[in-house]
């Protein structure tokens, strides 16, 4: 994708408070962030709402953008999902079914993932072991929960598409279940009900606006933790009552952190990579062939997984170490059943809507007009210092030759480049 032809993305940048630092362009993974001449950041590229940018910006500039104020959605019958990692955030002392408990002072109904992704860790296995008879299945399936990893994926390594794990994720399952279930229950219309998730992660927004693997969503959007943090955290002290309303194990809640969702798989060989660059790596690896014995992989964008996301409340060391404390309290052994799940499976309840196999077709790339543009890139990077500096604006020297080609930048932004004319 040529700069300047930018996908949608749910990342803002304040300009009143930038200083065109240059750190947000040199953490962008994708080189989606240049300085331009006002000398202020600009997302120009393929954003894949990592949330790099966010945590590095010394003047929190960067802002994710979210879609629902705490008191819900007015006027609507309100439905949260709520992520783990929200059992992760308030100490040792506040426990789950709290958390939920008083998140229904907010909304009309509260789920919890946590027990949807039990269900699907089993149906995870169900599926790989059936793969196992396919002489035709290339290895690893790749795990489709972390937004961020599926953009990368689709941006910069197309030709492992069609390893998705071909399932919808745990959150949208969870959202069209609950939508179902309340429409058969009451008298509501579809569009008198409203679904959002509650979660950590600034990405979850451009899986909710441009999903790849459905024609749509069915969250409404989502919730920031980070959001709702200081207004459910009054109330918690405060609850009374013994009505339960969190059936997780120890395996549901664990998602949370980096190695959760491969800790509910058995017998399954396989592997957890956390962190931006460690990711990038492990692709680059996995599309070289490298990763030979390996059935299946847990990618998470963010450093120690989930609780690691921009929108988390807590330190990521303390929600993880109160994460592992929940699972061995929680128990490691699923709350589910084999023949349940296996029906629900064989139904087609996990599927999603579009085959991975077809993404990896429906870029439609002109490769004679590529090789051209990529011979003049090329040819102008010879010219330039390659000191990859920054200076001009863009993240390096062949992301400045790329620019000038594309018209965004000119040679005169080199301050190397005019020294030596």
């Amino acid at each position: 994708m040529k700069m300047g032809r930018a996908t949608q993305h749910f990342v803002d940048i304040n300009l009143e408070r930038c200083n065109g630092c240059v750190l947000c362009m040199k953490a962008c993974p994708m080189k989606a962030i240049r300085i331009m001449k006002d000398e202020k950041a600009h997302i120009l590229g393929t954003c894949i709402d990592c949330g790099s940018c966010i945590s590095i910006c010394p003047k929190n500039a960067i802002e994710p953008k979210t879609s629902l104020p705490v008191e819900g959605d007015k006027g609507k019958y309100t439905i949260v999902t709520v992520s783990p990692v929200m059992y992760t955030q308030f100490g040792d002392e506040v426990m789950p079914n709290e958390i939920i408990t008083a998140l229904k002072g907010f909304y009309n109904e509260v789920y919890d993932q946590a027990y949807m992704h039990e269900l699907f860790n089993l149906a995870t296995e169900i599926h790989i072991r059936e793969r196992r008879k396919d002489p035709n299945t290339k290895w690893p399936l790749i795990s489709p929960i972390c937004p961020v990893v599926n953009r990368l994926i689709y941006h910069r390594f197309p030709t492992l598409l069609p390893q998705f794990l071909p399932f919808l994720t745990p959150r949208e399952i969870a959202a069209r279940e609950l939508r179902k279930k309340a429409l058969e229950r009451s008298s509501l219309k579809p569009e008198e009900i409203s679904v959002y998730h509650i979660t950590p992660c600034s990405a979850k927004m451009i899986s909710v606006k441009q999903p790849l693997l459905s024609d749509r969503s069915f969250l409404d959007g989502v919730i920031g933790i980070n959001q709702i943090y200081p207004k459910l955290k009054r109330p918690l002290g405060h609850i009374t009552g013994d009505e339960i309303y969190h059936y997780s194990g120890g395996i549901g809640i664990g998602w949370a952190r980096s190695g959760g969702e491969i800790e509910g798989l058995e017998g399954i060989r396989s592997l957890a990579v956390s962190g931006i660059k460690e990711t990038i790596a492990y692709l680059e690896r996995l599309e070289l062939g490298l990763l030979e014995g390996v059935e299946y992989v847990e990618f998470r964008a963010c450093h120690e997984g989930c609780i690691g996301g921009p929108l988390a409340a807590l330190d990521r060391y303390e929600a993880k170490r109160i994460t592992e404390r929940l699972v061995r309290m929680f128990g490691i052994n699923k709350r589910v059943k084999f023949g349940y799940v296996k029906k629900l499976y064989d139904s087609g309840f996990f599927n999603a809507a579009k085959d991975p196999t077809t993404l990896a077709k429906a870029n439609g790339i002109d490769m004679k007009s590529s090789l051209e543009r990529a011979k003049e890139v090329y040819h102008l990077w010879e010219l330039l210092p390659q000191k990859d500096c920054g200076a001009c604006g863009s993240p390096d020297c062949m992301s400045f030759a790329e620019d000038i080609i594309d018209g965004l930048q000119t040679p005169d932004r080199c301050v190397f480049f005019n020294t030596r004319r």
